[in-house]
């Protein structure tokens, strides 16, 4: 009885630790094999819930979440030398909010505003 009841305390112990939270897919590979496209799922009902795209050296193309299957949350795209290229917002697959562009050495070049996908105004920096 003992030996069950423990059984049983085990199993309920090791499925309160398994991750249901997400599942990693890599869908493509660059030609050496490296991961280029890399979608994760939401692992009890299999929605897409983020994207992330490599360079063929293995450093992070760009990066964003989903919500529904739509865009959502901050997006970030870099540059190939790692550093931040944009930053933009998304709310239920639009252009949300201020969105920054950088250029290749980390300075602030271009916000773009924008409301349910419509830019409102844009400035530039030199």
């Amino acid at each position: 009885m003992i030996s069950q009841l423990f059984l049983g305390l085990h199993l309920l112990l090791c499925l309160s630790f398994q991750d249901t939270g997400t599942v990693r897919q890599v869908m493509r590979k660059h030609s050496d094999g490296s991961p280029y496209v890399v979608l994760y799922f939401n692992a009890s009902t299999q929605e897409l819930v983020k994207e992330e795209v490599f360079y063929v050296t293995g450093k992070l193309q760009w990066t964003g979440t989903y919500k529904n299957s739509l865009e959502e949350g901050i997006w970030r795209y870099f540059h190939e030398n790692g550093k931040l290229k944009s930053e933009q917002h998304y709310l239920k697959g639009k252009e949300n909010g201020t969105c920054t562009d950088y250029d290749a050495s980390g300075k602030v070049v271009k916000q773009s505003v924008y409301k349910n996908g419509k830019l409102e105004r844009e400035m530039s920096f030199n």
